[in-house]
């Protein structure tokens, strides 16, 4: 089996502990745009070697890449789940400020000289 996934699901829980992002949206998020770009760019330089080289690009429908399409998803919403998890048990919560309680009074225009 091949364990391609693995960097990116990495990199993802560090991005989400150096961040420190708490909320589970925001994991996922930050977890499924890293796994777009990786395989984004790694789909490029390929396709840019086969190019380069003048090899003909075989399109084969291999049902391993099916299923290694299908399991990519599924590890990159592991990895902002364990990365958002992570975080809530390794950091203290962030103290949030209060609103103010009362407002100021309003200020009065200054008259037209």
């Amino acid at each position: 089996m091949s364990f391609a996934f693995v960097p990116s699901f990495a990199v993802v829980i560090l991005v989400i502990y150096v961040f420190g992002l708490a909320s589970v949206k925001e994991g996922l998020l930050v977890a499924f745009m890293t796994y777009v770009f990786s395989d984004g760019i790694t789909g490029t330089i390929i396709l840019t070697d086969l190019y380069l080289s003048g090899k003909p690009y075989a399109f084969d429908i291999d049902p391993y890449i099916l299923v290694l399409q299908l399991i990519y998803p599924l590890t990159a919403a592991i990895a902002g789940y364990v990365g958002v998890k992570l975080v809530q048990k390794l950091r203290p919560p962030t103290k949030e400020t209060q609103p103010p309680t009362s407002f100021p009074p309003p200020q009065e225009p200054i008259p037209p000289v």
